[in-house]
């Protein structure tokens, strides 16, 4: 059996692990530096999101590489192998931590950068799970994934820059534009790097703005948000008025802590034919 493994910032749930053999590595967070947490399947975030607006008492922490280590030596006990898909490694050294693991515990245990997360990271580990069904061998889905990953976008919108700043995963902005003129950050998903994408004068033009980020003639798109459910509703409209398939989905506390609440992202993978 060739299992799947990826990290919690992937927020799948229970039903779609059990479905895609997927084994979930909690990435942790904490409270004032003293309560510990460990994320988990995104039923959690959806409990959590209803109490908890203010993040900034809470900071996070990596995937250890003995989680991994210790989900890979089971494995391997049992005469299983695993492919690990994680979130982007400029965005967190959980992939290093995994890297490390998949050594250690030798040969039949692979790690790739998703150079991703979330709604992304899920469009990878739903593909990756589709061509281990169909017979392919882990190194070649692996090419099939890589190629994947250049062709995968993700465009989300933050009411504050200041969390992900403090998070160190953006370089030089000005941080106070979400607060002058009802401006709006978009960012972007750039090669695993956090770049600035555009600026939305109030809702109507950051929902504007994300449908003209769409590119590539994708056939579907992920809808993911936090504690912005009505933007995500409205965007799920417009959308499939433009004939796309859409899947909503849910965010978690991890992504949050780093980029602060309300957060709405749209990510998708352009056609092949269209970067040909």
């Amino acid at each position: 059996m060739i299992y799947l493994l990826t990290d919690s910032t992937a927020y799948i749930s229970r039903k779609e692990a059990r479905e895609m053999d997927i084994i979930l590595i909690p990435m942790n967070y904490s409270r004032d530096g003293k309560d510990a947490f460990l994320e988990g399947y995104v039923e959690e975030s959806v409990a959590w999101a209803k109490n908890w607006q203010d993040l900034s008492p809470f900071s996070t922490a990596q995937a250890p590489t003995a989680a991994f280590l210790d989900v890979f030596l089971a494995l391997k006990e049992q005469g299983h192998s695993a492919l690990c898909l994680t979130i982007s490694s400029r965005l967190s050294g959980t992939y290093q931590n995994a890297v490390m693991a998949a050594q250690e515990a030798g040969e039949g245990f692979y790690v790739l950068d998703s150079k991703s997360t979330a709604g992304g990271l899920y469009l990878m580990l739903r593909e990756a799970r589709k061509l281990l069904n169909e017979g392919m061998a882990i190194e070649d889905v692996m090419e099939k994934l890589r190629a994947m990953r250049h062709r995968s976008r993700t465009i989300f919108s933050v009411q504050d820059m200041s969390p992900l700043r403090r998070s160190g995963r953006l370089g030089y902005m000005r941080s106070s534009v979400s607060t002058l003129l009802n401006l709006r950050p978009l960012l972007m998903l750039q090669d695993g790097s956090v770049v600035s994408h555009s600026l939305a004068r109030g809702q109507q033009d950051q929902l504007r703005k994300m449908l003209l980020g769409l590119s590539g003639n994708p056939h579907e798109v992920i809808v993911q948000e936090c504690g912005d459910k009505k933007a995500a509703d409205a965007l799920e409209e417009k959308l499939r008025e433009k004939g796309l398939v859409v899947h909503r989905r849910q965010g978690g506390i991890v992504l949050a802590i780093h980029l602060g609440l309300p957060v709405l992202s749209i990510a998708w993978v352009e056609s092949p034919e269209a970067t040909d």
